[in-house]
C-alpha cells in the first residue's frame, strides 16, 4: 500500500467512496493534465486525416515545407511520451484506489473489477459510438484486468517486469523493422522494372506482399480512398470505416503489442507511485536528474530516428513503431516530462498553469471522451467536414481551440461541480450508488 499524506496531498479520510477533492495529488492531477492535453497532439493526424498518415506525412502532404518541419517537431518531442504518461498514471491510480486499509480487501477488489470493466465499457463506447480508431480506454480497462495481481509487489519487482516487456517490444519492433525493410527493397526491385516487363511469378508474390504489408497498416490506395470518401460522409458510413480498424486494433493489434505496451507503461507507474517519484517529494537534485537525463537520451534518439526517416524519403521500416530504439526515445522523453512537471510542482511556480492542468487531469476521462467529439463534429462529414482538408500546421490551430475550451470548461464545471460528467457516471455506477455532484 502507498501513505496517502505528501507534500501535494492535504490530510486524507478513509473510506470506500470515490477520493474527496482534499485528497487529491495535485502533482498527478497536473500531470495528467498535462498527458491528456499532449496525447491530442498526435491523436489530431488521425482524427483529422486517414489513419496511414499518423505513420506517413505524404498522405497528407505533409512531406515538406512548413507542414513537414511541425510533423518533425512534434515526432521528436512528442511521438509516445505522453501516452506513456498517461498509461503509467493509470497503475499509479490502482494503488491510490486501493489504498483503503479499513476496508474489506474483498470488497475493494470487487469495487475495483467492476470500475475496470466500466471502463472498458468507455472504451467500447468511445470506439463504436465516438467513432474513435485511437482509443485507449479499452486497452486500459482489458489490461487493467490483470493489474490488480501485482498490487503487491515491491516497487523494484514492478520496474523489472516492466523492463523485461520493454525489452520484448523492443525486439518485436526492431523485428517490424527488419521485416519491413526486406519487404520494401524487394517491392523496389520490381517496380523499379521497366513498364512493359513481364512480372514471374515469384514477382507478383513479391507485388501481393506488399500489398498485404500495407493494407495491414490501412495504407494501401484503395484503402485511403476510400477512408477519405467514407469520413466525408454520413455517420454510417463513419461507422463502418472505424470498425474495421478498430476490431483490428481490439483484437490482434491488442494481443500482439498494445497489451504488453500498456502493461508494462502501468507496472512503471505503479513502482515510481511506490517510490514517490510523482506525489514531488523527491529531492530536486533527483528530479533534475531525471529530466537532464530523460530529455538528453530521448531529443537524442527521436531526433536521429526522425531525421533518419525523412531522409530516406519515408521508408516505412522508419515509421514510428517500427523503429527499433522506438522505446527507449519515448520513454526516456516521457521521464523528462515528468521530472519538468515535478520540479515545477516542487517550486510551487506557474501557479495558475498548475491549478488549470490539474483541473482537465481531474476531469481526464470526461476530457478524452470529449475530444473525439469535438473532433468528430469538426472533421467527420456529418459535422463541418473538414477531414482530410486541412495542412499539419493547420490542425494545430484546431489542437490549441480545443486546449483552451477543455481548459475553461474543466475549471468552470469543477467551481460547481465534484467531478466530470464521465467520472461521475463511472463512480456512480462502480459504487452501484448515485454520487452527489452538485458542490453544495
Amino acid at each position: 500500500m502507498i501513505e496517502s499524506k505528501h507534500p501535494e496531498t492535504a490530510g486524507a479520510s478513509v473510506n470506500t467512496g470515490p477520493v474527496a477533492e482534499k485528497e487529491r495529488i495535485r502533482s498527478i492531477d497536473t500531470l495528467r493534465g498535462l498527458a491528456l492535453l499532449g496525447i491530442l497532439l498526435l491523436n489530431i493526424i488521425t482524427f483529422a486525416n486517414p489513419f496511414a498518415a499518423y505513420f506517413d506525412p505524404r498522405v497528407d502532404g505533409a512531406d515538406s515545407g512548413l507542414n513537414l518541419a511541425v510533423a518533425m517537431a512534434v515526432d521528436i518531442w512528442f511521438e509516445g511520451s505522453f501516452r506513456a504518461i498517461f498509461s503509467m498514471l493509470f497503475g499509479a491510480g490502482l494503488l491510490i484506489f486501493i489504498d483503503k486499509p479499513s476496508v474489506d480487501a474483498n470488497v475493494t477488489k470487487s469495487l475495483y473489477y467492476r470500475r475496470t470493466i466500466l471502463l472498458v465499457g468507455f472504451g467500447l463506447f468511445n470506439s463504436y459510438f465516438l467513432l474513435w480508431a485511437g482509443d485507449i480506454l479499452y486497452a486500459y480497462g482489458m489490461t487493467g484486468l490483470l493489474l490488480y495481481f501485482f498490487r503487491d509487489f515491491p516497487a523494484r519487482k514492478l520496474a523489472q517486469f516492466a523492463a523485461l516487456i520493454f525489452l520484448l517490444l523492443s525486439l518485436l519492433h526492431t523485428g517490424q523493422h527488419i521485416n519491413g525493410r526486406a519487404i520494401y527493397a524487394e517491392y523496389q526491385t520490381v517496380a523499379s522494372l521497366p513498364a512493359d516487363s513481364e512480372i514471374s511469378a515469384d514477382q507478383q508474390q513479391i507485388l501481393d506482399t506488399w500489398d498485404l504489408f500495407q493494407r495491414q497498416q490501412f495504407a494501401a490506395p484503395d484503402q485511403i480512398t476510400g477512408e477519405i470518401e467514407a469520413r466525408q460522409g454520413s455517420y454510417i458510413s463513419n461507422f463502418l470505416v472505424t470498425a474495421e480498424i478498430n476490431i483490428v486494433f481490439q483484437s490482434v493489434v491488442f494481443l500482439i503489442n498494445n497489451l504488453w505496451d500498456v502493461g508494462a507503461m502501468m507496472l512503471l507507474g505503479m513502482a515510481f507511485m511506490k517510490w514517490k517519484i510523482l506525489d514531488a517529494s523527491r529531492s530536486m537534485s533527483f528530479y533534475l536528474k531525471m529530466t537532464a537525463i530523460g530529455f538528453g537520451v530521448g531529443l537524442t534518439i527521436n531526433t536521429w530516428e526522425v531525421v533518419t526517416y525523412v531522409s530516406s524519403g519515408f521508408e516505412p521500416f522508419w515509421a514510428a513503431t517500427a523503429r527499433p530504439s522506438y522505446d527507449v526515445g519515448r520513454m526516456a522523453m516521457a521521464f523528462g516530462y515528468i521530472g519538468l512537471v515535478m520540479i515545477i510542482c516542487k517550486l510551487g511556480i506557474l501557479v495558475w498553469l498548475r491549478y488549470a492542468l490539474a483541473r482537465v487531469g481531474q476531469m481526464a476521462l470526461t476530457n478524452y471522451l470529449s475530444q473525439s467529439l469535438i473532433c468528430n463534429i469538426i472533421f467527420m462529414g456529418f459535422g463541418f467536414g473538414l477531414f482530410a482538408q486541412l495542412g499539419r500546421v493547420e490542425i494545430y490551430y484546431v489542437v490549441f481551440g480545443v486546449w483552451v475550451f477543455q481548459i475553461l470548461f474543466s475549471i468552470y464545471w469543477l467551481k460547481h461541480y465534484r467531478f466530470g460528467p464521465a467520472e461521475w457516471l463511472w463512480r456512480s455506477l462502480t459504487y452501484k450508488k448515485k454520487q452527489p455532484l452538485k458542490i453544495q
